[in-house]
């Protein structure tokens, strides 16, 4: 459904967080293989780095989302999401033109300190957002990510295969540059935000039940890229053909949770938010496990996508609840969930994997689903 746009620096925001998950995830799907081979240890080790190197940029992030919403109190938002976006994307260059897994480390480690940008964002459609209208433009930044997670990972994939893993390293430094350039020319600038004075808003119950459920969600939605050259090699798909499936397999299910995002938000409307939450939930835990019975790509491919279309709803439907009346830096803290989630979900996968196997693995986050949700289900916050 197209969105009428009230203020055309929403929609130049909204455009730059495109760009920057296009790049995000422009290297997403091929960076396992990379790791691979450049990797001078054996495969329990290798499958170890691939864990770090892919989560850790969202350990770090975890951390500073509340620290750069508290920034906007002392420095100009815009400048501060723009030198933000100019940094990232001058990392992500660098990060095609090493062969050294410490350095890639280290480099994802500086794009972590980065990484709460995204909370800028937020900050600065809820101050040139109309209040009317701010819940339909951050559902617009929301499905822009989504959109630029789901064109990226095919073409990363793709240029990968064709042109080498250096190329879509320089495709995403070019992408950055071009929405920077827009979001400078086209977002209004705004004053150092006011502080508030309910610093502690986020410690309260509710707001750690939201938090938390965001987070077991986010790790649904992060950690198979991270395995999936596992997964693929025992339908054995290896090479290149592993590559482009990891591409296809990543846009088919961003698409499905797409889709499934805006379903379940007109169904919210007519029967609630708690029992669509629940829906999402249980539907999610119980098509993870079923991943385990898949035959080959297509029928993995199929479940994995029916899956995504329930559990990517939780996130904004969380969101609407617990971020309605929220401060900055509350907006911050939910906001550090999905880094959180980003970065346990590879890390957890990847360890899982090396010491077990998929089926723990797929009980495991399905456990985790089925108790964040009856922790949101018992608690006293009133829906």
């Amino acid at each position: 459904m197209p969105f009428k746009i009230a203020n055309k620096g929403v929609f130049f925001i909204a455009v730059s967080q495109f760009g920057m998950a296009f790049s995000f995830h422009c290297i997403l799907a091929f960076i396992p293989f990379y790791i691979i081979r450049i990797s001078p240890f054996g495969p329990k080790e290798t499958i170890l780095w691939i864990g770090m190197i892919m989560g850790a940029s969202n350990v770090i992030a975890t951390f500073t989302a509340s620290f750069w919403g508290g920034l906007t109190s002392r420095f100009r938002p815009k400048a501060l999401f723009e030198w933000g976006m100019l940094c990232n994307g001058t990392l992500i260059l660098l990060m095609g033109f090493t062969s050294n897994l410490y350095i890639l480390l280290i480099l994802r480690i500086l794009q972590g300190v980065l990484g709460g940008v995204s909370t800028i964002g937020l900050i600065l459609i809820s101050s040139l957002s109309p209040g009317e209208r701010l819940h339909k433009d951050l559902s617009l930044f929301q499905n822009s990510i989504t959109a630029g997670q789901l064109m990226g990972p095919p073409i990363g994939a793709y240029a990968a295969s064709l042109f080498g893993y250096q190329a879509p390293f320089v495709v995403a430094f070019i992408i950055v540059s071009i929405f920077l350039t827009f979001c400078h020319h086209y977002v209004s600038d705004i004053p150092p935000q006011k502080k508030k004075s309910h610093s502690d808003a986020f410690f309260k119950k509710e707001i750690l039940i939201g938090w938390s459920l965001i987070f077991v969600a986010t790790i649904h939605l992060t950690f198979l890229p991270s395995v999936l050259p596992r997964i693929l090699e025992g339908f054995h798909l290896m090479g290149d053909v592993a590559l482009k499936s990891a591409g296809f397999i990543i846009m088919s299910y961003t698409f499905a949770a797409i889709t499934g995002n805006y379903l379940l938000s007109r169904l919210s409307s007519r029967i609630g938010l708690t029992k669509v939450i629940t829906i999402a939930c249980l539907s999610g835990a119980c098509f993870q496990v079923l991943l385990i019975l898949s035959g080959g790509v297509l029928s993995f491919m199929v479940i994995r996508m029916i899956q995504m279309g329930f559990i990517a709803a939780v996130f904004p439907l969380t969101i609407s609840i617990f971020a309605r009346d929220a401060g900055g830096r509350t907006i911050g803290f939910l906001n550090s969930s999905r880094f959180a989630g980003s970065a346990v979900g590879p890390l957890m996968a990847t360890f899982v994997l090396a010491y077990s196997n998929l089926l723990t693995l797929y009980i495991l986050i399905a456990g985790l689903t089925l108790g964040s949700l009856w922790a949101f289900l018992t608690s006293n916050k009133k829906i």
